[in-house]
């Protein structure tokens, strides 16, 4: 790919509350299987004085020359209040690729992969579980989601909708602030972590960095070896670990 490529918004729609799913096509479509969840792109964004603000987003989903990105709206942002108002057709750029897929952090020998995410990063995870489900259909794939209320959870009907498909998938999404009628998992991530037990999992973290900080440590107090933990932090870098929180994760405190 060119350091600078130009490309079009082909699908534009809100997944959940201020959460948004875009997918770009590419003028120039590079080789096959060069993108894939887990990548980072500079997207190039058009805003309203004709310039061009740019912005890194983790690829979600890609297919040849199509990209998907699960992006959230920021009030008072910089970029995405404005992106959220294109159309498709519209004219976008991306920059270089960064990053590495999911895939490739993940040895071929795991017995399993664990997926932690809050908000926007369950994207990437759910577009490395349809990819590694396909590839490896009786491995299980267990994806923990952080949201506050129902209206938060994104890729929901897609998730369970593979989940039918794929008997090895199990998702699990988790409400800090849940509805009365609410009958799935109540509180933050790192309440359930703990439950969670399979012997040599490789655990891919991604999203909030309080979150990634506090279940890594607890991850590591419980004996998970530090090359079975790789993460992605959206925000909140350079956090230190909450005691309780990875106590709770490493099964030392219920929460």
């Amino acid at each position: 790919m060119k350091e600078i490529a130009g490309a079009r918004i082909v699908e534009h729609r809100e997944v959940a509350r201020a959460t948004r799913w875009l997918v770009i096509e590419l003028d120039e479509a590079d080789p096959p299987e060069v993108w894939a969840p887990g990548h980072i792109l500079a997207l190039y964004v058009p805003n309203p004085a004709s310039k061009w603000v740019r912005h890194p987003y983790t690829v979600s989903w890609a297919e040849g020359a199509r990209i998907g990105i699960l992006y959230r709206v920021i009030v008072g942002g910089r970029t995405s209040p404005f992106m959220a108002t294109l159309e498709p057709g519209e004219v976008l750029r991306i920059g270089g690729r960064f990053g590495a897929p999911i895939a490739s952090l993940v040895p071929e020998d795991a017995p399993a992969v664990i997926g932690v995410s809050t908000g926007t990063g369950l994207g990437p995870l759910h577009g490395y579980a349809t990819r590694a489900l396909e590839e490896a259909p009786e491995r299980p794939v267990i994806l923990l989601a952080g949201f506050r209320e129902e209206a938060d959870i994104a890729l929901g009907s897609e998730l369970t909708a593979l989940a039918g498909r794929s008997p090895a998938l199990a998702w699990h999404p988790t409400l800090s602030r849940p509805s009365p009628g609410w009958t799935g998992l109540v509180g933050r991530v790192g309440a359930h972590v703990a439950s969670i037990a399979v012997e040599g999992a490789h655990w891919h973290l991604v999203g909030n960095g309080a979150m990634v900080t506090d279940i890594r440590a607890g991850l590591l107090a419980r004996g998970v070896a530090q090359a079975s933990i790789t993460t992605e932090i959206y925000f909140n870098r350079g956090t230190s670990p909450d005691p309780v929180v990875a106590a709770a994760v490493a099964g030392g405190l219920p929460r």
